[in-house]
């Protein structure tokens, strides 16, 4: 089954299903980006849009959060549950591994999308030379250990890619020319940031 359609027949029980991204566990992620008062988030595979109102209280009213998904079915549900938030989130329908997305941002999210990518190197170097501000953070997230991302995504026959432990993730991303650390690896958080310095 094509990944965009998987996920657009999900969508609609997507949040029922969703138990582990409760408010102050998406807060505690959050924590670990640097996201301050201000602050423009590209939110990348937003999905129904979970990181949102965490990511609003972050920003604050001098903000800009942009959320992408290439699925219709998941960045309806998102529009319609967060279209009123301040600061207003931009929503864009569009695959961001095969589009370029405008602009310059201060932090870059994908947090549950890292697998799904086809092309994550490359990906990832996109994006962080093309979207990702200097002195800006990209962040890698799950509100889980890899053990049990895995075993989700092989229960529901989803299109991707196995996640190693994010020491092994970080140091393969470091061996391509990416710095990434791990900034929590838990049984409850897998989080890495990648960095950009000023030339």
């Amino acid at each position: 089954m094509d990944e965009r359609v998987f996920f657009d027949r999900l969508a609609p029980t997507w949040d029922a299903n969703e138990i582990l991204s409760t408010p102050d566990h998406v807060r505690h992620v959050l924590s670990h980006t640097g996201i301050k008062h201000g602050d423009s988030v590209l939110d990348l595979g937003t999905g129904t849009g979970v990181l949102l109102p965490a990511i609003a209280e972050l920003t604050g009213n001098n903000g800009t959060i942009t959320a992408v998904d290439y699925s219709t079915g998941m960045l309806d549900i998102a529009q319609s549950k967060f279209a009123h938030l301040t600061p207003r989130p931009k929503f864009m329908c569009l695959d961001f591994e095969t589009e370029t997305i405008p602009g310059e941002y201060d932090h870059i999210i994908l947090y549950c999308v890292y697998p799904h990518l086809h092309t994550p190197v490359d990906t990832l170097k996109w994006l962080r030379g093309v979207n990702l501000s200097d002195g800006g953070t990209m962040t890698i997230a799950f509100p889980s250990d890899e053990k049990f991302i895995n075993s989700i995504h092989r229960h529901k026959h989803s299109e991707s890619d196995i996640l190693p432990p994010a020491s092994e993730l970080a140091a393969w991303l470091r061996l391509n020319g990416l710095s990434a650390i791990v900034a929590e690896s838990t049984h409850d958080n897998y989080i890495i940031n990648i960095s950009k310095t000023p030339c």
